[in-house]
């Protein structure tokens, strides 16, 4: 009967852990462009981001905010990955500015650099 409760207690441990969700997050863009009625974010994946991981907010300001859903775990090198989004029924228009509320940077390298950065030969 011992050995029952302690499966039952253990199990019971794991399983808040296995139900926890994931936050939502913003994630930081490389570029965002705009192609007659959608938009195009590029941000970083390390090979497991999908398209549906993704969502658009739109808020009042006019404002857009790509959101996150699921994280990438994946720990490939990093690449670029692209989210389209379409501009129909989102209720923001081409001809009316409006704000991207995501951070941005620039993309990861395509060629890190390997080895020192100076040598001893660099100085003569």
């Amino acid at each position: 009967m011992k050995h029952i409760y302690c499966l039952v207690l253990s199990a019971g441990l794991l399983l808040p852990a296995i139900q926890a969700k994931a936050e939502p997050s913003i994630p930081v863009l490389h570029s965002l462009s705009i192609y007659h009625d959608s938009i195009i974010f590029e941000l970083t994946s390390y090979g497991c981001s999908k398209d549906a991981d993704f969502e658009l907010r739109v808020e009042d300001g006019p404002a857009i905010t790509l959101i996150r859903n699921r994280p990438d775990r994946c720990k490939r090198l990093p690449m670029v990955f692209q989210v389209k989004r379409s501009l129909n029924g989102s209720g923001l228009s081409l001809q009316t500015p409006f704000a991207v509320r995501n951070p941005f940077a620039p993309p990861p390298a395509k060629h890190p650099i390997k080895g020192k950065p100076f040598s001893k030969h660099d100085h003569n």
